[in-house]
């Protein structure tokens, strides 16, 4: 009977043992040197199966590997292999280093146990035992490109990258340019960072026509490329677009820096929803929610995801059962409790980084969120891999323009212009102020976008220096008579049109002065030559009387009836050679005539003279009288092309010299030949001179070709001013600012 009682209640024992025993597990965590020691391993476990227990060691459960050295890493893992004894591994975390993680892959695809990675890598394929819960690669990829489109960054953006890894989280976006024939300049540069000062780098953009940067650097550098980027006054344009591909930009302390730039970072995790607020709170009581990084909520992420797997699969009755591991093992291991195919088909969603699931081990469902430094509590954008083409933007289209003006009225605009009436003139009343259609404009578009300006007078007052002036970003507008052609385009951005035009001729009438004018008779010759010939009458006139009182032949005597008389008189006095003179150039003789050697060769040299004046005289005189008025003549650009008898000029290094050199039009080709080939020069050097050399050439010889803005301008005030023929082109003026800023609130509206 006793012995009876002993059995049973050894086999009541043996049944307690195996009834209600737990299932011990182990994980292993090989992380590198710098990545966070995992706090939150007591709290975690009590989400485990009643029935499962999470072995950890006394001095914790990471294992500590090199960034560099596989011997070392691979020996070290194997001897945590080789002393689980009683347990069961049921996974293992991946160190960040990609340059150690292949080793220990292939270790535990020989072991069959779960691999799981909390980092970024450039793998399109894993092994069947490799998980990662970092998004995948290409995905990222395609997001940051949805999100630097949505941006609008039309005019080109700079990639700044601190290794090759940029470049690859970046590729979908280096395709974002697309080739056009033709084009000369790139939408999309690439520069690399230095290891310390990158000051020069940065200086270069600011002087440049792009100044929208993707800043793919790790996160401890951003805040030192920023500072960087406000000493050189990157950050001081309020156009300037920075775009933080790091998904902990959002864990900095912006507020140390001084910007007026729009800084846009990205996340992966949302630390002010409530889920979040609510695993942070009981997880990590000591960090606040929004400064827990990525590679914190992607470890929790992993261990939730391995604890749910394994809690679905006690539910199933798996038992997981000790097994001892070696990496000397002859045969490769297998699952044998379908840990791995499991994991396949998992999907949670009570993580940090939202629903978790895997399309080939890679994480194929995540959201992006966009947000802007100054207000991180809300996302300005959503990008969801579940729908990777699309994009869903938070802001409407006002609260996107009261963020824009909230920006642009703490800051003063630099307006840059030239001096040309009637657009700019300096204001005599005011010293130092200025007048003009450019100022009432911009005063008009100040009131409405309530910005407040300063003008500053461009270098040389050339149109060549207005365009530097806003690709170097000295200036924050040019205003003036500033035509929009493609050419500026690729350099500068342009308001919508406040003014359209087109190139006409500008010309002078003929006066009624110069057609009636009773003294014309002497235009053949010119007042000149008209003065130094009567001059030169004169001078030979006293010249002979002189010479004719020297010579005995010119002594006569007065009374040749008587011989006894010896008086003797000289009859050339000056008034007898001005008359001889004034016979000889007229053609009509002179009846005295001198008699001795000398006063005759005098005067055969005066009658030379006389006649190839005359001849000259006569011969003009004729041309002139039958010369037709010149305004009547010519009355279209074809009739001015046609002749070549008045010329025709341009401004130097404007617009209209543009339209002439790049035209394909055989008519204006000719033009342009004759007038680069005209000596003198008939350029200009701006259209006040131009004018002024309209007015000044007789006959309305010289027509200028300038905008017909300028033409009627000037007509109005000078009314023997006249346009020849329609315009030649069809052009319009417009604001001028640096490339990628918001032309919305700069252009001129209609009233």
């Amino acid at each position: 009977m006793a012995f009876r009682n002993v059995s049973i209640l050894v086999i009541w024992l043996f049944y307690c043992q195996f009834s209600f025993a737990k299932d011990n597990i182990r994980i292993g965590a090989f992380f590198n040197e710098d990545q966070d020691e995992i706090t939150f391993w007591e709290t975690l476990k009590l989400n485990l199966h009643e029935n499962v227990e999470l072995v950890i060691e006394a001095e914790g459960a990471v294992q500590r590997v090199s960034e560099h050295d596989i011997i070392e890493t691979k020996n070290k893992a194997c001897n945590f292999f080789d002393s689980i004894k009683d347990e069961r591994l049921v996974a293992a975390l991946a160190p960040k280093s990609q340059f150690v993680s292949p080793i220990l892959e292939s270790v535990s695809s020989y072991l069959a146990f779960p691999y799981i990675i909390t980092a970024w890598r450039p793998k399109t394929e894993y092994p069947p035992n490799v998980f990662n819960v970092y998004p995948d690669a290409e995905l990222l990829s395609t997001g940051y490109s949805k999100i630097i489109e949505s941006l609008d960054w039309t005019s080109g953006f700079m990639i700044l990258y601190e290794d090759e890894d940029g470049l690859l989280r970046l590729q979908e976006a280096l395709k974002l340019q697309e080739y056009t024939e033709g084009t000369t300049r790139n939408d999309i540069s690439i520069k690399r960072l230095n290891g310390g000062d990158n000051r020069q780098i940065l200086k270069a953009i600011r002087v440049s026509s792009t100044n929208k940067i993707v800043l793919d650097c790790h996160v401890d550098r951003i805040m030192d490329i920023l500072d960087q980027a406000e000493s050189v006054g990157l950050l001081s344009d309020f156009s300037t677009g920075i775009f933080l591909t790091s998904l902990d930009a959002h864990t900095l302390d912006f507020s140390k820096i001084k910007t007026q730039a729009n800084i846009t970072a990205v996340r992966l995790l949302d630390p002010y929803s409530p889920t979040f607020q609510k695993i942070a709170t009981e997880y990590f009581p000591d960090i606040l929610p929004e400064k827990i990084k990525v590679e914190t909520a992607l470890v929790f992420d992993a261990l939730t995801l391995i604890f749910e797997t394994i809690n679905q699969l006690k539910e199933e009755n798996v038992e997981f059962v000790a097994q001892e591991l070696s990496c000397d093992s002859q045969e490769p291991y297998e699952d044998g409790i379908g840990l791995i195919n499991s994991l396949e088909k998992a999907l949670i969603s009570n993580t940090l980084t939202g629903p978790i699931s895997f399309q080939n081990r890679k994480r194929d469902r995540f959201t992006l969120q966009v947000i802007d430094i100054d207000t991180p509590h809300n996302s300005i954008a959503n990008w969801n891999s579940e729908n990777p083409d699309q994009i869903h933007l938070t802001l409407s289209i006002s609260e996107r323009e009261a963020e824009l003006q909230r920006r642009m009225i703490s800051r003063n605009f630099i307006v840059t212009s030239r001096i040309g009436p009637p657009y700019l003139m300096e204001d005599e009343k005011i010293p130092g102020m200025y007048k003009g259609y450019s100022v009432d404009l911009i005063k008009e578009v100040a009131r409405e976008a309530k910005i407040t300006f300063q003008f500053v007078i461009t270098k040389d007052n050339s149109y060549t220096n207005l365009v530097t002036d806003l690709q170097e970003r000295r200036a924050d507008l040019g205003i003036c008579d500033f035509t929009i052609t493609p050419q500026r385009q690729e350099k500068i951005d342009f308001s919508m049109p406040f003014m359209n035009l087109g190139i006409g001729i500008l010309h002078k009438e003929a006066t009624q002065e110069e057609v009636d004018n009773m003294y014309a008779f002497m235009r053949p010759i010119s007042w000149t030559v008209w003065y130094y010939m009567w001059t030169l009458s004169l001078v030979s006139s006293i010249t002979m009387f002189f010479v004719a009182r020297l010579s005995p032949q010119e002594w006569e005597d007065p009374k040749p009836w008587d011989p006894q008389s010896k008086e003797r008189e000289n009859i050339w006095n000056v008034k007898n050679f001005l008359w001889l003179s004034l016979g000889s150039i007229t053609a009509q003789g002179c009846d005295i005539l001198p008699k001795g050697v000398p006063t005759r060769v005098i005067s055969a040299s005066w009658w030379f003279f006389s006649l190839i004046i005359m001849s000259s005289y006569t011969a003009n005189l004729a041309a002139f009288l039958t010369m037709q008025k010149r305004d009547v003549t010519i009355d279209s650009v074809e009739e001015l092309a046609a002749q070549s008898k008045v010329k025709y000029g341009l401004m130097s290094k404007g617009s209209t010299e543009l339209f002439f050199s790049t035209s394909n039009n055989s008519l204006y080709q000719k033009m342009w030949n004759t007038i680069i080939n005209e000596k003198p020069s008939v350029f200009e050097k701006d259209n006040p001179s131009g004018v002024e050399r309209v007015l000044s050439t007789k006959n309305g010889l010289y027509a200028y070709f300038m905008e017909s803005t300028g033409i009627e301008y000037q007509m109005e005030r000078e009314c023997n001013l006249r346009k020849i023929g329609g315009l030649l082109d069809s052009k319009s003026y417009g604001i001028g600012m640096p490339l990628s800023v918001c032309r919305c609130r700069i252009s001129p509206r209609d009233k």
